[in-house]
Parts: structure tokens; sequence; C-alpha cells
């Protein structure tokens, strides 16, 4: 029997309904929306007032079974329930018959707890942030697969949080926009989408304002264009990923945009660097096996894990070898802007001609 995934939107329902389970258990690339979601079910499930006696942290990396079994058969002292919350916990081994039986049999007390759960006292929750529980491949590796189906044949839920692209989110956006009494045609939700990079609490906090100013009305592409603000980062990473992808007209469409911001020329060709960079990083720890929470810390993005979430999407389908040729093109044309007297724009389009000029697209 496969097993049985809640999309992350029907888990938001849940929750909004006050639909609480036993256990829960997250993964996926999307860390960062992750570990957000499992703060607002833990501030949900719990008031800061309530968590001193009632909520219990575990590093997966080293459970201790008894304690963890202590404290999910102890009951809510002065709150509704006991939250445990257990993260990386990885069931490392092989794909083998013996490997799997292995696995299952050291898992057994895990499982067993499980199964015991109250879910009107306790909930305990799962999730992978520093490790990778599908060890490379699209699904969970034979340990943590047949962890998540017994939680999911136990009433629980196994949620993954992968990321989104534009086109992905537009039903979400439809959704919440009706929620708030509105409505949006598909190519606002599209065009919000595109503007806030994909950004899900950039985009929230768009919706409030469209449907404040709609008031119950249809939200159109020129209202997101008329209230929301341009986003310089948006065209200059749209302009990196169009010629990265030998897209001439949306390259150009992007500079002109950029051009008309007033925009400095050695300021705008150190953007354009930087979206490049991004794109780099996120393709080296592609490469490397490591993830976002690596790339935040190493490079210092701050709140800005949108722009790594993003990176690491688009960068998969992309050789390593065209970035290098780009970020040299952007190099090339640094040395050019402060050593000659040319015009910066003739210089900046003369180096993203170069890079439509890379021999692929030819």
């Amino acid at each position: 029997m496969p097993l049985s995934l809640t999309p992350d939107s029907a888990l938001y329902e849940q929750l909004r309904a006050g639909d609480v389970r036993s256990c829960y258990y997250f993964y996926g690339k999307d860390v960062a929306t992750l570990e957000n979601v499992v703060k607002k079910l833990v501030s949900k499930l719990l008031s800061p007032e309530e968590r001193d006696l009632n909520y219990h942290f575990f590093d997966g990396a080293s459970l201790d079974m008894s304690a963890l079994a202590d404290a999910a058969e102890t009951l809510p002292m002065f709150a509704p329930r006991v939250v445990i919350a257990i993260n990386d916990y990885n069931v490392r081994g092989g794909s083998s018959a013996s490997d799997k039986k292995k696995a299952s049999k050291r898992d057994d007390p895990l499982k067993k707890l499980i199964s015991g759960l109250d879910s009107s006292t306790t909930t305990v929750i799962f999730y992978a942030t520093g490790v990778d529980p599908c060890d490379g491949k699209k699904t969970l590796a034979p340990g943590n697969l047949s962890l998540a189906e017994h939680i999911a044949s136990c009433g629980g839920v196994v949620c993954e949080f992968g990321y989104k692209t534009p086109r992905e989110l537009v039903r979400y956006i439809s959704s919440r926009v009706r929620k708030n009494g509105a409505s949006i045609t598909d190519s606002a939700a599209l065009r919000l989408a595109e503007s806030c990079l994909s950004n899900v609490l950039m985009i929230n906090n768009e919706i409030d304002k469209l449907c404040a100013y709609r008031a119950g009305e249809e939200i159109s592409p020129e209202d997101v264009s008329t209230l929301v603000a341009p986003q310089t980062d948006t065209d200059v990473y749209k302009l990196a990923r169009a010629a990265t992808s030998g897209n001439k007209n949306a390259v150009f469409v992007s500079l002109s945009e950029l051009y008309g911001r007033g925009i400095e020329g050695t300021y705008l060709l150190a953007m354009i660097g930087g979206a490049f960079l991004d794109l780099y990083r996120a393709k080296l720890a592609l490469i490397s096996g490591r993830g976002e929470r690596e790339i935040a810390a190493d490079y210092s993005y701050g709140n800005r894990g949108f722009v790594i979430r993003n990176s690491l999407r688009d960068c998969a389908a992309i050789p390593i070898e065209r970035l290098r040729y780009c970020l040299s093109c952007v190099s090339d044309c640094d040395i050019a802007i402060k050593s000659r007297r040319t015009d910066d724009r003739l210089l900046i389009e003369t180096a993203i001609i170069k890079m439509l000029a890379y021999p692929e697209y030819k």
C-alpha cells in the first residue's frame, strides 16, 4: 500500500479547523516553510506559559527511547496537551530485505509508542531539517518510509514540503483570496507569485493588501502591477534565469524594466552578478549534497531564505559550466566598466549578448 501523503494545503485546513492529530511526520526540501509550520503548530497547541511543563524536544540523532516514552506517557499539566518534537530522526539502512527487517525491528518500540498515543492529550512531531530522510532519492528511504507509513496508518499526518513554482502557487493564491472574500484571475495570481519570487510570506502580505483594496471584487493583473511594489531583486533574478535558458526576449524585457528605475550601471551589474552567484552556490550545494540550511549559514542570507529556495529549484536543470560562463561574462563586464569610458548600458548589454551566445544556444 503506497504512502498516504497529506498535501500542505490540506494540513493548513486541518489546523485551521482544529483537527489535531496524535503524530506528524514533516520532511522536504523547503526547510524554511517546514520549520515555520512546526513553530506555528507548537504555538497553536501550547501557549508560551504552558510549554515549561508540557513541551519536550528530542534530538533525533541521539534519541533516548526511555525518555521519549516517559514524556509520551505523561499527562498534560495545566494545559490541553503534551507536545513532543523530534528533530532529524533518520532511520538508516539499505534497501535489502534483511536491512528492512533490521530497521523494522530496531524501530518496533517507537512504532508501538506511536500506536498507543492518545490524540486528545499528546502530539508527537517528527520533522527533518538537517538530514535528508530520502537519502538523495525522490521518495523516503526504506526505514523512514516504514516509519511514515506507520504514522499514517495510525491516523497521523505525513506531509512533504517541496519548493513551489509560481504556477504551482496560483491555486494557493486563488484559495487564500477567496477566503478573504474576493477573487483573482489566474494571470494576476501568477504575476503576484513571480513578483514575490515565490516567497509565501510576502505573497500573503500582498494578498491582504490587494483584498482590502478590491473589497470583495476581482483582483486583476493591473491591480497587482499597481499595488505590489516592484521588487528589483525579482527582475534581476528573472533576467539571470532567462539568460541561463537562452530566452532573449525575457532577458531584454527584464533589463528594460531595470533601466526604467534609474539604477546606476555598476550597481545593476553587481545585482546581476549576485543573482548568478545565488544560482551558482545553489548548484554547488546540490552537487555536494548540501541543503538550504548550509547555504544560509555559509553565506549569511539571513531572512532571504526564499532566494535560496528559488535558486535550488531553478539551478537543477542548468549545467554548472553555463553558470561559470555567465559569471565570467559579468566579471569581464565589471572590469570593462571600471577601466573604460564606454557607456555602462552598452557594456552590460554586450555582456548579456555574450551570455546568450553560449555554445549550447547556437
